[in-house]
């Protein structure tokens, strides 16, 4: 099957941002209606709690959740309404850049 992509990015989708050089995270999250998702990758050791990330988020934003594993790629997953608030993994939301882009196309 030529052209395939594997649904994860391939590798663990770890990128910076072309405009403001942060590090990004970018993957296809779901099997059956996948979603892309761009969120800023802060370091491991960074607490991200859901509460936070929730309020910060907007009604159109939704928010992941990124357990990390001693092995295996990074993977995200959908954070939704019933999320446990103690969960202990870094929650994260859309990246939205802070440097205005220098050309229109």
């Amino acid at each position: 099957m030529t052209g395939a992509r594997p649904r994860g990015g391939g590798g663990d989708g770890a990128r910076r941002c072309p405009a403001c050089r942060a590090p990004l995270l970018i993957q296809w999250v779901g099997t059956t209606a996948a979603l892309k998702a761009t969120v800023d990758l802060p370091p491991a050791d960074e607490p991200r709690p859901w509460p936070a990330a929730k309020a910060r988020s907007s009604d159109m934003d939704l928010v992941w959740c990124l357990p990390r594993q001693q092995y295996g790629p990074l993977r995200l997953r959908w954070a939704h309404t019933r999320h446990p608030p103690d969960c202990p993994h870094q929650h994260l939301t859309t990246h939205r850049c802070s440097t205005e882009p220098t050309t229109l196309f």
